[in-house]
């Protein structure tokens, strides 16, 4: 068990992020017109030849989105994908590894603009897999153009990586070490070359961690408590790989290929203790061993046309393949009465994904139209193969098989205008869906999805009104989708111990969302937005109750009405000392019948929740830089969970040589040691809570070494990629 001393404990840290956003609010009462958050270089330009050193912003905030920096950041070295998504400005992440836009799941995360085919823990352990190192930006999309894919609900998060306009050739190299109680290390490299005709990029990074997480959990029955405490061990190993090739065919013709393979290796035993009191008094030792393996290589081709009237023209392929083997073997042992159970379950899966997109833009008179098509078809193959061996001796074996089709085809077009100090852009997209799905069990039981295909539009309006050279107001509108994930419609039960068990839902429906919002800005960094969200036939997972048997299966809850306000804005200070600020209350609410389902009740209810994140950059003078940053969730309540207050705090220390091209980065990551999620649910017969405790606290020291052409004499812009549908689900 991890023991607190809850008030002193509560009391310290809520005092400590209390101080912190006094600070930065004080400095921004001192300084209101700063409007950039320095870095490392003033910029100094020449006529044919730009030698970069840019100030660049840690945050930038724009028309349709949110921008972060990574090389901004100083502590962003060593970190992954994932870990790095905690420090964005409005978007969570919890200790079940669910990324959350303003508090709001159905988050579809896209590298360089494509999104991954993998969902769930296939897309952490992704993210976990991509190294800070090689991303550029990462983009924050709470209300996207009929452009994009409508799947997302609460908007979209964009990872672009590191690609240079420098001619020539450059790159750079990095490699740290983490001490927790165990280790993480990681390397990473990149480099890119560049000529009048062919560019070529490649990148990649290997990591490999050791570290125990511990798990507690406490449920209530009606005739007995079962307190369980465990430890879990998690031995983690990626390698991940880009390439990428770029030919200029004329001025106006391109074409250029991109592949990317990642192998993950995990390998996560655990062992717990369940006291079981009440009627009848035992203790339950479960032994775990799981391991899991998962291959991913995906390829992209397209092809640019710039023509007349800034007409544009883009046409990309997209291919992939995924799979994955998860070995999972429990042992429970009754030490009172000598009851013993084994489960031991083998899944394979296998993902083959197909898309091809054309986009196209145009000036129309005195505005922009675009339109494009897309089409994208799936296929999923699932195989599990095990067996429960009972304390009488008996074995039952375990057998299912479940395939999984999906089909969707995509218009759209968008019209931009401005009038006078309005702009407006419209938009409609349609999407036609057609799935097939078919579950088999050991005795040849067959159980189809039933079909869903259907056609559905999603609108999009965007007003923007320029109020002054500084400052201006707008208005977004658009409708979004999430469909169920591919795994969570398979009814087969997955038992991970004696007491736990998790069941797809063949009978899953999409959940629609419409998103309003009002937003000011000023001097494009500094905004306050107003957003209100309805979401019906919500996905949640909801656990069941039957005797002591505790189910989790995923079902459509109802509605969700969703309200928030966020305020950003940067801020200097002495000249030393910049940084960026950001606040989110939110409140959310519930309607849901949940009666019909074992042990639950109706829900009407709602609950608060506030997000906040500071980040502080202290220039101290000779090529020495500082870093605090902190980033706050607030205890929140979604459908039947109450969720408890969650909080880091970062230090980071950095200095350059070699003109920056080398860089050794020291780090303390959360310097209190309070990354530890813990989540209740009450209602009906249900009264359970679990937590986890990981080892977030640690001390890093890295290299970074860049090497190679700075200069530039034609800088390209970034091309958007293409959009994968992804909705997959491992580990059951």
């Amino acid at each position: 068990m991890v023991s607190f001393d809850k008030k002193s404990s509560i009391m310290k840290h809520f005092l400590t992020y209390l101080f912190l956003c006094f600070i930065n609010l004080s400095a921004i009462a001192q300084k209101p017109d700063s409007i950039s958050i320095k870095t490392d270089t003033l910029k100094s330009f020449r006529l044919n030849e730009v030698n970069i050193k840019s100030a660049i912003p840690i945050i930038q905030v724009k028309t349709d989105k949110t921008q972060l920096n990574v090389d901004a950041m100083p502590n962003s070295v060593g970190l992954n994908g994932l870990e790095l998504l905690r420090q964005v400005p409005g978007v969570t992440v919890d200790g079940q590894d669910n990324v959350k836009i303003s508090g709001k799941n159905g988050v579809q995360v896209l590298l360089d603009g494509r999104i991954q085919t993998l969902n769930g823990q296939q897309l952490s352990a992704l993210l976990k897999g991509t190294s800070a190192s090689n991303l550029k930006t990462i983009e924050v999309i709470s209300n996207p153009s009929a452009k994009y894919d409508a799947a997302g609900n609460a908007g979209i998060i964009n990872l672009v990586f590191k690609k240079s306009g420098a001619y020539g050739t450059s790159g750079s190299l990095t490699a740290g070490y983490q001490k927790m109680d165990n280790y993480r290390q990681n390397g990473a490299f990149n480099l890119n070359s560049k000529g009048k005709k062919v560019s070529v990029f490649i990148n990649g990074n290997l990591d490999n961690s050791l570290q125990f997480t511990k798990v507690n959990s406490n449920r209530i029955l009606s005739d007995k408590i079962l307190n369980q405490s465990g430890l879990e061990k998690q031995g983690y190993s990626n390698s991940m790989a880009r390439a990428g090739l770029e030919y200029v065919i004329t001025d106006r013709h391109k074409i250029g290929m991109i592949s990317s393979y990642q192998r993950t290796w995990d390998d996560f035993p655990s062992q717990a203790n369940t006291q079981v009191s009440g009627n009848t008094s035992d203790l339950l030792l479960t032994n775990t061993l799981a391991n899991l393996t998962e291959n991913r290589l995906s390829n992209n081709f397209n092809y640019q046309y710039q023509g007349v009237n800034e007409s544009k023209l883009m046409v990309e392929i997209d291919q992939m393949h995924y799979t994955s083997q998860l070995g999972n073997k429990v042992d429970n042992l009754f030490t009172t009465s000598g009851l013993a159970t084994l489960f031991n379950n083998d899944t394979k899966s296998t993902i083959n994904l197909y898309s091809g997109k054309v986009d196209y833009s145009r000036k129309l008179g005195k505005g922009n139209f675009e339109s494009g098509i897309k089409f994208s078809s799936s296929k999923t193959e699932n195989a599990l193969r095990g067996f429960q061996n009972a304390a009488s001796g008996t074995t039952i074996n375990q057998f299912n098989d479940f395939n999984y089709g999906e089909k969707i085809a995509a218009v759209y077009g968008s019209f931009e205008r401005s009038y006078g100090k309005l702009n407006v852009q419209i938009g409609l997209r349609a999407e036609y869906t057609k799935m097939k799905g078919l579950s088999v069990n050991e005795i040849g039981f067959e159980t189809a999805l039933p079909d869903t295909s259907y056609l559905n539009l999603f609108p999009t309006l965007f007003l923007r009104y320029q109020l002054s050279e500084k400052s201006s107001m707008g208005f977004a509108y658009s409708r979004r989708v999430n469909r169920p994930l591919f795994q969570d419609q398979n009814p087969y039960i997955y038992r991970t111990d004696f007491y736990y068990a998790s069941q797809g839902n063949p009978l899953l429906l999409p959940q629609f969302t419409q998103n309003l919002e009002f937003n000011y800005t000023f001097d494009g960094q500094r905004q306050l937005k107003l957003n209100y969200s309805s979401t019906r036939d919500l996905i949640e997972f909801v656990r069941t109750q039957q005797g002591d048997q505790t189910l989790e299966l995923p079902i459509n809850a109802g509605v969700r009405s969703f309200l928030n306000i966020s305020l950003s804005t940067p801020f200097t200070f002495f000249k030393i000392w910049s940084g960026y600020f950001s606040a989110e209350p939110y409140y959310q609410f519930y309607k849901a019948d949940l009666s019909k389902y074992n042990g639950l009740a109706s829900i009407n209810r709602g609950g608060a929740g506030f997000n906040g994140y500071i980040s502080n950059t202290f220039n101290l003078g000779k090529n020495w830089k500082a870093g605090l940053s902190s980033w706050f969730n607030y205890a929140s309540r979604s459908s039947i969970y109450s969720t408890k207050a969650i909080y880091s705090v970062d230090l980071s220390l950095k200095k350059s040589f070699m003109d920056d091209k080398l860089n050794l980065n020291l780090a303390l990551r959360d310097v209190f040691n309070t990354q530890r999620w813990e989540q209740t649910a009450i209602i009906g017969q249900i009264d359970q809570t679990n937590s986890r405790k990981w080892e977030s606290r640690g001390l890093y020291v890295g290299l970074n070494y860049n090497f190679g052409n700075k200069k530039v004499k034609s800088i390209g812009t970034d091309k958007g990629k293409t959009e994968e549908q992804e909705r997959i689900k491992s580990r059951g």
